[in-house]
């Protein structure tokens, strides 16, 4: 299967850097609703807002996102809490679960197609990559925003890709194996990539 990789946006920040400040910096910059947002979601927000008004030229756009983990931070905070027999906040306990930053992604952005979290680390790329192929191949004018995390002790980075089916975009003729988002910096795009696991 193949795909067109039409856009590519990163957002990376440091894991020390406090909510309050994450939250001014997404706000500032990008104009997004940040407000009781987890870090790991405003991560998202700022990627996708990179990609600009590219996201909104398609009849339906689809979510897919994949992370090994979702907000680490709030199960911590959580944990302490508890130790403290301090009571769980509502909104943090459901900002836990990680279809919760795609449904804040999906709201800010009108984004109303498939709506789908992924839960893997080990081919996490790949494994994206095919179930938007799938999805594309069920309405070949729709769009797929695909956001991978990766989080290292040091830094928390959301990798947004916009993809399209091939058939809307056959004049692209540059083919490529995309096999780690390493790759997306200095990649040519737009571009058809070939998509196996």
């Amino acid at each position: 299967m193949q795909l067109t990789l039409l856009k590519y946006a990163n957002f990376s920040h440091s894991r020390d850097i406090d909510n309050k400040n994450l939250r001014q910096q997404v706000k500032q910059k990008y104009g997004v609703a940040v407000r009781r947002l987890d870090n790991f979601t405003l991560c998202a927000l700022a990627a996708v807002a990179e990609l600009g008004g590219d996201i909104h030229h398609y009849k339906k756009l689809s979510l897919i996102s994949c992370a090994q983990h979702f907000s680490i931070e709030l199960i911590q905070q959580m944990l302490l809490d508890l130790q403290q027999n301090h009571a769980i906040k509502p909104l943090d306990f459901v900002a836990t679960v990680g279809n919760a930053a795609n449904f804040y992604i999906a709201k800010e952005f009108a984004i109303d197609g498939c709506n789908l979290f992924v839960g893997a680390d080990k081919d996490a790329l790949s494994k994206s990559l095919l179930l938007s192929a799938l999805e594309t191949q069920t309405d070949t004018a729709s769009a797929i925003l695909l956001l991978i995390w990766q989080e290292t002790e040091q830094q928390r980075s959301c990798h947004a890709l916009l993809l399209a089916h091939p058939q809307l975009h056959s004049h692209y003729t540059s083919k490529q194996n995309l096999k780690n988002l390493n790759e997306l910096a200095t990649m040519a795009l737009p571009a058809i990539i070939d998509v196996t696991l």
